[in-house]
Formats: structure tokens, C-alpha cells, sequence
């Protein structure tokens, strides 16, 4: 079932900006550590959950680039010491949570880059609450020397986080060049995105050229920042956007653009890995408008509605600190379907079902019972009416909280005897034409068959019989709402 695809273009957060507009008379570059402390609070003391079932703690993982090119002058800084003094001041602002906990692993610093070394990597800080101490004596005695393994990293990685379904395992990637081992960091991310080792990563580039950076965007939520400033900014919205949640409000709305559609099922993948994440039925609150839903903003989604036909949107990212809004038009109306008349057998009735296709398209997407009402976006609709022969309704129209009514015309039934077995089937018979319609069963003596009002031929040999020329052809009219005999 392929579902009505309406794309959307990705926002990447900037919880500095929302700020700013928010104090326009607080200067910028003070924002960064308001809004750590404003993103801990909301962390800790939120009683919205990340998901449906609340995680325990939140574990980052800092990968440092520490490869020979980091030791490179940066404005009035090096690139090593800006990313030192960044991840220390992060340490120690969140020193305090026992919710949080921290991990340092820094590769391309063992060796030196004329040994071409690509396991180099080492887990300098395990994860623990309270260590923001280890990790800057870890960092002030970091001297870059190496070489940049990024896949093989990230590949270890997998075995610094400790094993814990409900946490929530997040990497921050801080690099100043591209992959120097012929890994490839993408699969090896997705891979284990997949496996539920970790959430999207976020990778913060220091100066990286076009050509750097179109192989780093795969990896995850990629930043390129161009001098020291912009890395306090990035790192301070990557750690914000990690430890707060996001509220999302989908709005279905119907003919008149009101979001008063309701009561549907919605569920968001992970943009990268396809799993699912959230399975929501939306609702309409006492106060009238669309309930909201807590998400992680850390990953990208796909939201796929529910409907008859579904409605899916991609590439959604939900910024922190406040509440999204997606209007998706998704006016509905009801379909039924009914017999002319009243029924004469029901065991035949109950069996008659109705393939529903938009209209023009080959693809089904309902099969319908008789005397039921389905709900179905407003639009035409093509119905294959499963009785024998098949009937076929073109371009029914769907309306705005109404119900169209379809009538078909009753069936008669054929009732069949046979004094012995034999094969045999039943024609249609139409301009001149014979179209196979039922294939009798040679193992049963009597059969009772639902059929639309028309002309048939019966064309029947004995299982015994070895002439061709023994078959028999009776001709019969069925009406609708009677029995037809036909004793073979």
C-alpha cells in the first residue's frame, strides 16, 4: 500500500536564535549557557516522557578528533584548543545531573600520523555522573599526532555504552577532516543506529571543505562551523536539543482548513533507520484543538497517518522548547455499501466483498464488507465488487463527513445437483461472448452459488466419461432474489 506522500522541507533547530527573538536586549553570545541550563531544567523536572516509555538517563559520548591537523591555528585559538575548552565548560555544566552521564573517547592521539595507525582510538572517560574532573584532565593532556579513523570509531563505540534498554545513547562527533582508513563511517553509523546502539549522531565539522563535508552529512546531524564562536553556538544547540523534548501538533484538517478531523492512528519512523519510534491515535482536547505528542528531537522522522488512503511526511526534524505544528489536509467522508433489497442467503451474502482503488490506480487499498461503513479521505474512487461476474464502479465520490451509499443489485442463486461426479464450469453469457466466471467441484454432489442477474451456460462432462462429445451445455436466466435448479 503505497501511501500519499506530501515531502516538506527539513528545519534544522536553532534553539540560539529562538532565544534571541524571545530577548532581543540579551546579546547573543551570552544565550549558549542560558540555554544549557534552561535545557537541564527541562530535562530533569519535565513530566513529559522522550518516549512512550520513559528512558532512565541520557548518555552522550564525545568522540574527539585528535589527529595531527587539530593542533592547526583556529581565529586566535587552535582547533583542539576550542573543542577543549567547549567540552570542558559542557562537563561541567552538567556535573550535577545524576540523569546525564558522560563519556570521552579520542582517536588519531597514540600514534603518529607517519605510522598510518588506524585503530587508534581509545575510550579515555567511561560513562559515569559526575566526571566532568576526568574528562578535562583527560582533554589538557591530549597533544594531536595521528591520523583520522572515523569508521572504526564509531565502530568501538558500539562497546563504550553500557547495556541498558531504557537509556538513551547519543554521540557528538567534533572533527576537523574526513575519513583517512578507507572506512566508511556512514554504514557503520547506520548500522548501528539500526541495532539500537545509539540515536542519530551529531557531527560537528571545524572548517571543512565543500568536498569534507558532503561525506561527514551522512553520518548524522551534521554542523559545519567556521571559527570558534560558531562551535560554542553548534555545541551548545546539539546539547540543548539532546536534553530537552519536543512537542509536536498534528493538525488534520478538513474541507474548510479547521483541524477537526480525528481520532486517527499516526505513527513516526526514524528518517534514517525506518524503525518506529511513536505510535499515537491523535485526539481533539477539552479545549478544542489537537492534542500534542512528546518526541525526541534528537532523531529525523517520517510520519505516516493512518488513514484510508495513509498520508505520509519526510524528513521531519522537531526543534526543542516549543511546540511544532503540521497541517496536513486530510478532509474525510464514509463509504457503504448495501444489496438492493432484502437478502436471501445470507452464508452467500456475507462472502460478497468489494475492492476499493483510488481512482485510476490499480493498487487496493480496503477490501469492504457489505453493510459496513468505512471512512475514507475525501476524493473518486474506483470499486471492483467481488460478486460473480465482478462488477465494476468507477469514480465514486468521497465527501466531507457525508456517506456516499452504493447499491448493488441483489444476487439470485444457482443451486446444482449432480447425480455423479464431473468437471464443469459456469459461462457468463454476454454479446455473444462466454466468459469463464466459477469452476464446478468435481468432488461435490450439490453446490449453491451467488450469482448477478444475467444470462449463464453450464457446460459439464462425467468424470467417467471419455468422449469430448458427451459435454453438456445448459442454458439459464438468473433473477435477482431467486433460486435457480439445474440438475446435471
Amino acid at each position: 500500500m503505497s501511501p500519499e506522500k506530501i515531502g516538506i522541507n527539513s528545519i534544522e533547530p536553532s534553539v540560539l536564535a529562538c532565544e534571541h527573538s524571545k530577548h532581543p536586549s540579551t546579546p547573543l553570545r551570552m544565550t549558549p549557557y542560558f540555554v544549557i541550563l534552561f535545557s537541564i531544567f527541562n530535562f530533569l523536572f519535565s513530566p513529559n516522557s522522550f518516549s512512550q516509555q520513559a528512558p532512565s538517563l541520557t548518555r552522550i559520548l564525545f568522540l574527539l578528533d585528535g589527529s595531527s591537523s587539530m593542533s592547526e591555528a583556529w581565529s586566535s585559538t587552535t582547533k583542539i584548543d576550542a573543542a577543549r575548552k567547549m567540552i570542558s565548560k559542557i562537563a561541567d555544566s552538567l556535573n550535577l545531573s545524576s540523569d546525564v552521564q558522560l563519556s570521552l573517547r579520542i582517536y588519531g592521539h597514540q600514534f603518529n600520523s607517519t605510522e598510518m595507525n588506524c585503530t587508534d582510538t581509545k575510550l579515555e572517560v567511561p560513562f559515569a555522573s559526575h566526571n566532568s574532573q576526568g574528562i578535562k584532565s583527560a582533554l589538557s593532556s591530549l597533544r594531536p599526532k595521528g591520523i583520522t579513523p572515523i569508521a572504526y570509531s564509531l565502530e568501538q563505540c558500539a562497546n563504550d555504552f553500557p547495556a541498558d534498554l531504557r537509556a538513551r545513547n547519543v554521540i557528538v562527533l567534533v572533527t576537523d577532516g574526513e575519513e583517512s582508513c578507507n572506512g566508511d563511517p556512514c554504514e557503520v553509523s547506520l548500522r548501528l543506529q539500526k541495532k539500537h546502539i545509539f540515536l542519530r549522531p551529531f557531527i560537528i565539522g571545524l572548517n571543512l571543505n565543500p568536498d569534507e563535508t558532503q561525506k561527514m552529512e551522512c553520518i548524522g546531524n551534521y554542523f559545519n562551523v567556521q571559527d570558534p564562536e560558531a562551535l560554542r553556538n553548534v555545541m551548545t544547540t546539539v546539547i540543548s536539543r539532546v536534553l530537552s523534548s519536543s512537542a509536536v501538533q498534528v493538525n488534520l484538517l478538513d474541507n474548510q482548513n479547521r483541524p477537526l478531523e480525528t481520532d486517527v492512528n499516526m505513527t513516526f519512523y526514524d528518517d534514517a533507520t525506518g524503525i518506529y519510534r511513536y505510535n499515537f491515535y491523535e485526539t481533539i482536547t477539552n479545549h478544542g484543538v489537537p492534542d500534542t505528542m512528546q518526541v525526541d528531537p534528537v532523531p529525523k522522522y517520517d510520519l505516516i497517518i493512518h488513514t484510508t488512503p495513509p498520508i505520509e511526511r519526510e524528513h521531519l526534524n522537531f526543534p526543542p522548547h516549543q511546540v511544532d505544528t503540521i497541517n496536513v489536509p486530510a478532509s474525510q467522508g464514509f463509504l457503504k455499501i448495501v444489496l438492493e433489497g432484502k437478502t436471501i442467503n445470507q452464508n452467500l451474502n456475507n462472502k460478497i466483498r468489494v475492492l476499493v482503488r483510488k481512482a485510476g490506480t490499480e493498487e487496493t487499498i480496503q477490501v469492504q464488507n457489505l453493510n459496513e461503513t468505512q471512512k475514507y479521505l475525501s476524493g473518486s474512487y474506483d470499486l471492483e465488487v467481488l460478486t460473480l461476474p465482478r462488477m465494476q464502479i468507477k469514480n465514486v465520490a468521497i465527501t466531507q463527513s457525508t456517506t456516499t451509499n452504493i447499491q448493488i443489485p441483489l444476487p439470485g442463486v444457482l443451486s446444482i445437483t449432480k447425480t455423479y461426479p464431473g468437471i464443469g464450469s459456469v459461462m457468463l453469457v454476454q454479446n455473444n461472448r462466454l466468459e469463464k466466471i466459477y469452476q464446478l467441484n468435481e468432488n461435490l454432489s450439490n453446490e449453491l452459488i451467488g450469482l448477478q442477474p444475467g444470462d449463464y451456460v453450464i457446460l459439464f462432462r462425467s468424470k467417467f466419461s471419455k468422449k469430448t462429445t458427451d459435454t453438456l451445455r445448459k442454458k439459464f436466466q438468473i433473477k435477482s432474489g431467486e433460486t435457480t435448479s439445474i440438475k446435471l
